[in-house]
């Protein structure tokens, strides 16, 4: 999602937007507390939905066979096929 408004800081655009829409029925419309807080809460569990489809991973990352990467104990190793 690099290319839509969500693709560099889809958490604080979120954020915005839940901010924006929380003012808006607080200065323009007459609801109680608790339906302030159920339109709350359902901002935000949709607002959560997008992030995490635009930072969650689609897949797994792979290395080529024979690259060379680090070892938790710190060691140097390389990739090998494995089947």
């Amino acid at each position: 999602m690099n290319g839509t408004i969500l693709g560099r800081e889809p958490a604080a655009i979120a954020a915005f937007l839940g901010i924006a829409i929380n003012l808006a029925i607080t200065f323009g419309l007459r609801l109680t507390i608790e339906q302030v807080a159920l339109v709350n809460a359902l901002v935000v569990a949709a607002l959560a939905l997008i992030v995490r489809q635009s930072v969650t991973p689609v897949s797994a990352p792979t290395l080529n066979v024979g690259t060379v990467v680090q070892t938790p104990s710190g060691a140097p190793a390389a990739v090998k096929l494995t089947v």
